[in-house]
């Protein structure tokens, strides 16, 4: 299986990343699990892990992080993060957007 995996990151590398860190950490993680969220994301046992969970799933790469719980995507502007990392796009935190995006949902 790994080198499935380095076959979908190779796909992945002619593409601009599916993901990032670049809205820096969200301080409800701690550092720990912040780095092992975005070392899964490479992590050469991906594929397996992904089998756990979704036996007969196709194992596409962008498939696989979003049922692993690797990234999360900003309600308000679609922002591919990192798990433990605020969104890129408009500086929230995970929490933030998801209880942001809630009340704009409400009646």
């Amino acid at each position: 299986m790994h080198e499935e995996l380095r076959r979908l990151l190779s796909d992945e590398a002619r593409d601009p990343g599916p993901w990032t860190t670049a809205g820096g950490p969200d301080l409800r993680y701690d550092d720990s699990a912040r780095e092992q969220h975005r070392v899964w994301l490479t992590d050469s046992r991906l594929v397996e892990r992904f089998r756990l969970l979704e036996p007969d799933g196709e194992p596409e790469y962008e498939r696989m992080i979003r049922a692993l719980g690797l990234v999360w995507e900003c309600p308000d502007d679609a922002t591919v993060n990192v798990v433990g990392y605020r969104c890129a796009g408009c500086g929230s935190s995970r929490e933030v957007a998801t209880q942001a995006a809630r009340c704009r949902d409400t009646p």
